[in-house]
């Protein structure tokens, strides 16, 4: 019996080191508003997919941002600068070959954050520190854009 409410301790001293924190204070940049388009091809082989943007009221220095947990995903990010508008850039893409709609790690953070579907975490570092979290929520949906197939002759 002493050995399992040991075993119990340790494990759960284990569990909450590894476990990830929500930035709430401190977060070095404002998010103006962000939204989610997702798109279909012409085609069967050209897949559906979406694009995730996150416009950004100021210019982020020494931040670089790691992935987007958003829907399920894990997505890999960029920061993109147009005319002094600062946007986090993350798609996805799925085609009939790769029929993977939701990954390990994105169902992970889904769940350990209870994310819902306007809602994403950002993962980013500061010059290089430890990796953080911020959940951001309100994720307009767009409408989806549907592209059309060339034209048969």
């Amino acid at each position: 019996m002493k050995n399992i409410l040991l075993v119990t301790i340790v494990l759960g001293l284990m569990s909450c080191s590894s476990q990830k924190k929500l930035e709430i204070n401190n977060i070095p940049f404002e998010i103006s508003h962000s939204s989610i388009q997702k798109w279909s091809g012409g085609k069967e082989v050209s897949g559906t997919g979406g694009e995730l943007i996150i416009v950004l009221s100021n210019e982020m220095k020494n931040t670089s941002f790691e992935k987007i947990y958003f829907r399920g995903r894990a997505l890999d990010c960029e920061l993109k600068t147009d005319n002094d508008l600062f946007s986090i850039i993350a798609s996805y893409k799925r085609n009939k070959n790769a029929n993977i709609s939701v990954d390990a790690d994105g169902k992970k953070m889904q769940d350990t954050f209870e994310l819902q579907p306007d809602q994403a975490i950002i993962a980013y570092r500061i010059d290089g520190e430890k990796l953080k979290y911020f959940k951001i929520t309100g994720i307009k949906e767009k409408a989806q854009l549907l592209y059309r197939g060339r034209p048969k002759n």
